[in-house]
């Protein structure tokens, strides 16, 4: 492995960890949003006793996240989706562009090929 191996090796490593960096801090965010969401609404019933209120607060939380997950993974779902249907439009006007290129290539041969074989004829 040369030197240039291992900088391109590392840069993946680290973009992954950056990006799994990423992905943690969001989700705390995500958590803290949601534990912020529902102590608001626990705020808001003050009848409650302190256990009540401390479970309202976990139930509240635990469904706010449960629903954001599942919003989260259909929205993968849909991306893998569309990233299948752009590939396979990519694919196919790729391979239009290139039987046209030979198309293109084979009129110029056809055309040069009959130019000399007049020009010899002369």
């Amino acid at each position: 492995m040369n030197g240039a191996e291992g900088g391109a090796g590392d840069s993946v490593d680290t973009a992954a960890g950056l990006a799994r960096l990423e992905g943690y801090l969001m989700a705390n965010a995500h958590v803290l949003a949601a534990r912020t969401a529902a102590e608001g609404l626990a705020d808001r019933m003050p009848w409650l006793t302190a256990d009540e209120r401390t479970e309202l607060v976990r139930l509240a939380t635990a469904d706010r996240i449960r629903v954001s997950r599942e919003q989260f993974e259909a929205v993968a779902v849909r991306a893998r989706e569309l990233e299948a249907q752009y590939a396979a439009r990519y694919d196919e006007l790729r391979r239009r562009v290139m039987c046209r290129g030979v198309a293109c290539a084979a009129v110029c041969l056809t055309l040069c090929t009959t130019t000399v074989v007049l020009a010899a004829h002369r």
